[in-house]
């Protein structure tokens, strides 16, 4: 499923996860819990999206973290087409995949450890500029 056909979708967990729900424990690593999924930080959401299919939590911990990446590109692409501005990254053409943008995040934010304690809206901001960057060419999401 392309991350650009997506309907617009954010649950309310997600919601939590995007705004940054404080948690002082790290939910990098180890088993997927309650807390992994309302920690907020770039690490928790890391560890929602590299979750494999012989976790218990697997369905819901990749759907969790499909519908941040939709949601939060969906927002981001929102408020700079309303205030104007030059989007922080632009997604090639064809677009990725939901699987691919979570396995370059998972590896972007296991290379990048110093951004695991950051809100997960902002260290996706930073992988996403990072792995998508805008170029000369026109921006597109």
């Amino acid at each position: 499923m392309a991350l650009r056909g997506l309907a617009s979708f954010l649950p309310m967990a997600a919601c939590a996860l995007v705004l940054g729900a404080a948690s002082p424990a790290s939910a990098q690593g180890g088993a997927i819990s309650g807390e992994t999924f309302t920690a907020g930080t770039t690490g928790a959401l890391a560890r929602l999206c590299g979750a494999t299919a012989q976790e218990p939590a697997y369905a819901a911990a990749i759907h969790f973290c499909h519908g941040v990446l939709v949601g939060s590109g969906q927002t981001s692409d929102m408020m700079h087409k309303r205030q104007g501005t030059r989007p922080g990254f632009c997604l090639p053409t064809p677009s990725p995949t939901l699987d691919q943008v979570a396995a370059s995040f998972v590896a972007w934010s296991a290379a990048n450890p110093q951004f695991q304690g950051m809100r997960a809206a902002d260290g996706l901001m930073r992988f996403a500029a990072a792995q998508y960057p805008c170029a000369a060419r026109s921006a597109r999401r």
